[in-house]
């Protein structure tokens, strides 16, 4: 008897202290009570409390959160019950959050529960169009284009932990009698403070109705210092080219890199990226002037941005061309050709002295032998082959042969009579 109820209260306990299975399972509940608020004109509040019917001892949970724009969608987790964002909210912003499941096993996610808020002036009109500031240090420049050439445009703007909540704008830039800018300074926009977001309300009205548009950015993404200062200096056959950085910023921080582009009088535009501040050396060909320019860029661990190009900088003269290579290389050629034009004419004058014609025998022969013919004839056959023979030429000569005296010789033939031997 004791043992079955030593059962009883032990089967009692487990049931009170690990609940069934089948009661933990499936999607979990959606956040109740969802609220979302504009807390400010460019901040929104998000709180809700945690699902109903759900036992917070035995399952953790936490919230997933989309936030979505006409800039696009971003997402995050909070354990907590609230949220806040600051935006810009020229089309209104739309939220979509759920139950996760954080250690609270064999559950899902929950259904979506959504809240908007819509657009501030009821449908999405430009008040002002190409907005963008630009950041230089100590001050920012930021610019628009009035479409409907309004001529009462404010601006106003916010930062995150500012005293007050909006601060006009007390210096406007203008094109004619329209505000097309605004100058912004102060100390939040020292090189510390940068990485904060800063917020812009713009109004006026148009028509009847008064409009609206915001805007936000970073200061440190929209960075244009002042450019650069350049320097040249010659190394025998190269230029090493240096620069310092930017004036207003801490050299310390090592934030620039720099692209130098640099043309000879012969040559287009080339250029060479060179990192923290180091020199370039280029090729110097000292017969051309070279002229060259440099911007810095802002590295990412600083910010986003760079300079425009700075004011050429000239170095060395352009020098009269030597016409002495170009004057070797057309002579050399017509040198060559007129040397074998009469290297050929006088090798045919100079070839019988050089590849003697061999004169035919049997034409000598047969000259000699033919007894036909005139003997005038033959003579002149005769010296032509002996010419050809020796390399010379005879011409017809008269030869004075002195008259010899007419010997006259008695020859007297003596007849014997042939002696006979007994």
């Amino acid at each position: 008897m004791d043992l079955r109820l030593c059962g009883f209260f032990l089967a009692t306990y487990c049931g009170v202290a690990f609940p069934s299975v089948s009661d933990e399972t499936g999607a979990l509940p959606p956040p109740s009570h969802v609220s979302l608020i504009l807390s400010s004109h460019f901040c929104v509040n998000l709180s809700w409390s945690p699902p109903e019917n759900l036992n917070s001892s035995t399952c953790d949970v936490r919230y997933l959160i989309i936030e979505t724009t006409t800039q696009g969608s971003k997402q995050y987790r909070r354990m907590q019950a609230h949220f806040n964002s600051c935006l810009s909210m020229n089309s209104g912003v739309n939220y979509t959050m759920r139950t996760q499941p954080n250690m609270c096993p064999h559950r899902t996610d929950s259904e979506d529960v959504v809240r908007s808020i819509p657009p501030r002036n009821g449908v999405i009109e430009k008040l002002v169009e190409g907005f963008q500031c630009v950041y230089t240090p100590g001050s920012m420049n930021c610019t628009w284009q009035p479409p409907n050439q309004t001529r009462d445009l404010q601006l106003y703007y916010w930062y995150e932990n500012m005293a007050q909540p909006l601060e006009h704008c007390g210096l406007y830039l203008y094109t004619g009698d329209l505000k097309t800018g605004c100058h912004l300074h102060g100390d939040f926009l020292n090189f510390t403070n940068l990485t904060h977001e800063v917020f812009f309300l713009i109004n006026g009205t148009h028509g009847s109705s008064t409009l609206w548009n915001t805007f936000q950015m970073v200061p440190r993404d929209h960075m244009k210092p002042s450019p650069p200062k350049l320097r040249i200096t010659e190394l025998e056959s190269m230029l090493e080219l240096y620069c310092d950085p930017p004036s207003g910023f801490d050299p310390k921080l090592q934030c620039w890199d720099y692209t130098y582009r640099y043309k000879s009088s012969k040559s287009a535009w080339e250029e060479k990226n060179i990192c923290r501040g180091e020199s370039a050396l280029i090729p110097y060909d000292q017969r051309f002037q070279y002229r060259v320019q440099v911007k810095a860029i802002c590295r990412e661990i600083c910010g986003k941005g760079a300079s425009d190009w700075s004011q050429e900088v000239s170095y060395g003269q352009d020098q009269a061309p030597d016409w002495s290579y170009h004057m070797a290389l057309i002579s050399i050629p017509v040198v060559v050709t007129i040397c074998v034009i009469l290297f050929l004419f006088f090798l045919k004058k100079l070839r019988v002295l050089i590849l003697p014609q061999i004169p035919d025998p049997m034409k000598l022969f047969k000259d000699l032998i033919n007894s036909t013919e005139d003997p005038t004839a033959v003579d002149s056959h005769l010296r032509e082959n002996t010419a050809i023979l020796w390399g010379k030429s005879f011409e017809k000569q008269n030869v004075y042969v002195p008259e010899m005296p007419e010997l006259c010789v008695d020859v007297m033939v003596l007849e014997f009579e042939p002696i006979l031997e007994p």
